[in-house]
């Protein structure tokens, strides 16, 4: 049977208010329920059979969550996720033992961060074992790359040059877009 709210609304779950995180409303990836029975092992059942995802907001407090709207806090969890930590050490690579201080420190010492090249090529070798040791279940490298940015104080997405050379009207003879 098919319902609507008083409003007039569908009263059915929406597909992104199954797939978000039900304490922020962040949308995460899915968790293999390995690393979810390796964490949080006393936890899994109450997640329910249905698909687990991370949350992936660093303010949330919440790390597993699942369309039940069961979620898992990430003080439970015997280990340090670096995203979520507003304080060091904030672990990055777990298979590696790098963190977002140590990053940081190898930037100040040298002027350049070598260890996410390094594990990349650890990786393409076959030696991580992120499903096994990262609570997110996956590889690394995409938290190590925003760190690094967030260490050289670098944007995320750089500004985009313009198409035409054109530097937004900054030569006062004007330009073929703006005359």
């Amino acid at each position: 049977m098919h319902t609507h709210t008083p409003d007039g609304s569908c009263g059915a779950p929406s597909f992104r208010g199954l797939l978000s995180c039900p304490r922020c409303g962040s949308v995460g990836q899915p968790v293999p329920r390995e690393t979810v029975a390796r964490f949080a092992p006393d936890h899994l059942e109450a997640l329910g059979a249905g698909e687990i995802r991370f949350c992936p907001d660093p303010r949330c407090i919440a790390t597993y969550y699942s369309p039940t709207g069961a979620w898992v806090d990430k003080a439970v969890l015997p280990v340090r996720i670096g995203l979520k930590e507003s304080e060091g050490p904030r672990p990055l690579c777990t298979c590696f033992g790098h963190s977002y201080e140590s990053l940081a420190a190898e930037y100040r010492a040298t002027g350049a961060i070598s260890a996410v090249i390094q594990v990349g090529a650890q990786a393409r070798a076959g030696a991580c074992r992120c499903a096994e040791t990262n609570p997110q279940g996956v590889c690394c490298l995409t938290e190590m790359r925003k760190a690094v940015l967030a260490v050289q104080n670098l944007p995320a997405h750089p500004p985009r040059e313009p198409i035409d050379g054109c530097s937004t009207c900054a030569d006062p003879g004007g330009c073929a877009s703006c005359g």
